[in-house]
C-alpha cells in the first residue's frame, strides 16, 4: 500500500529531538531539523544529524523551513519551556491548521502550550519522555508516533506505581486483562528485582508485580484515567479492610 511521505520539521536538537528525528527518518519521512543554539547544533552535527541553525524568533526564517507552506507537522522540542511556548505561538499564527507536537517541563507549561495552539503536548507527569526514548524499542516508538502524531488514535503512555497494599500487588502482568477490560496494552514493567530497566511484556518470563515496581501501559487517555480511578478505588477498599 502506498504511504504518503510527510514533511516534518523538528525544532530542537536535544536528546528527545534527535531521537524523534531519527525515528521519523527511519520511517521514510522527510525531516528538517533546526535549532537556534549554536552549541546544541554543533553537538547534534557531531552525532551525524543534519541540523540548520536559524533565528526562531524570525517569522521569515520559520517560513523558509516550511511553516505555513509545505510542512505537514511541527515538533517543538526545545530545552526551554518558554522557547517552546513562543515557537508554538509563532508557528500557529503562520499555520492555523498545522499539527504541532511539543513537550512541557512542568504542568503550567503544558497548559500554556495548549493555550498557545499546540495539538499534542507530551506530559511528563504521565510518563517521562526521556525514559520512553531510553526504554522502548524503536519499532514501538515509531508505532506510537504514527498513532498520536498523525491522528489515528489519541494514545498516551502512563506509569502505574505499584504500592505494597495495592490491588495489583502480587498479580502477574498477563493476568490483569487490561486489553479486554480497558482497551489498554501493557508495555512492560520496571521490576525492582531485576534493576531499573523496563522488561517488556513480550519477555517469555512471567513477571509478578510487587510493591515498588512500575507498570507501563499505553492506550487512550480516557481509558488510562478510568483504569487509574478503578485502581485507586480498589486500593482504598483494601486499606479500609485492613484497618
Amino acid at each position: 500500500m502506498y504511504k504518503e511521505t510527510k514533511n516534518v520539521v523538528v525544532v530542537g536538537s536535544c536528546p528527545v529531538g534527535m531521537e524523534v528525528a531519527r525515528q521519523l527518518m527511519e520511517r521514510g519521512e522527510l525531516v528538517k531539523m533546526v535549532d537556534d543554539i549554536n552549541a546544541d547544533v554543533e553537538k547534534a552535527r557531531t552525532l551525524g544529524f543534519a541540523v540548520e541553525q536559524i533565528n526562531l524568533q524570525d517569522d521569515e526564517a520559520l517560513k523558509r523551513i516550511g511553516i505555513g507552506a509545505d510542512a505537514d507537522i511541527l515538533f517543538a522540542l526545545l530545552n526551554e519551556d518558554a522557547s517552546n511556548v513562543f515557537l508554538v505561538i509563532s508557528a500557529r499564527a503562520l499555520a492555523p491548521d498545522l499539527p504541532i507536537v511539543s513537550i512541557g517541563g512542568v504542568r503550567d507549561t503544558i497548559v500554556r502550550l495548549y493555550a498557545a495552539g499546540a495539538t499534542k503536548v507530551i506530559d511528563p507527569y504521565r510518563i517521562s519522555g526521556y525514559k520512553i526514548y531510553e526504554y522502548m524499542h524503536r519499532s514501538l516508538i515509531a508505532e506510537t508516533l504514527e498513532h498520536t502524531v498523525f491522528g489515528k488514535v489519541d494514545l498516551d503512555i502512563a506509569e502505574i506505581h505499584v504500592q505494597e497494599h495495592s490491588y495489583i500487588h502480587g498479580k502477574y502482568m498477563d493476568d490483569l486483562c487490561l486489553s479486554e477490560r480497558y482497551n489498554l496494552v501493557v508495555l512492560g514493567v520496571v521490576d525492582r528485582e531485576y534493576g531499573d530497566k523496563l522488561i517488556f511484556a513480550t519477555d517469555p518470563k512471567r513477571h509478578k508485580l510487587d510493591g515498588g515496581d512500575i507498570l507501563v501501559v499505553i492506550g487512550p487517555e480516557d481509558a488510562l484515567t478510568r483504569f487509574q480511578h478503578d485502581l485507586d478505588a480498589a486500593d482504598q477498599t483494601l486499606d479500609d479492610e485492613h484497618r
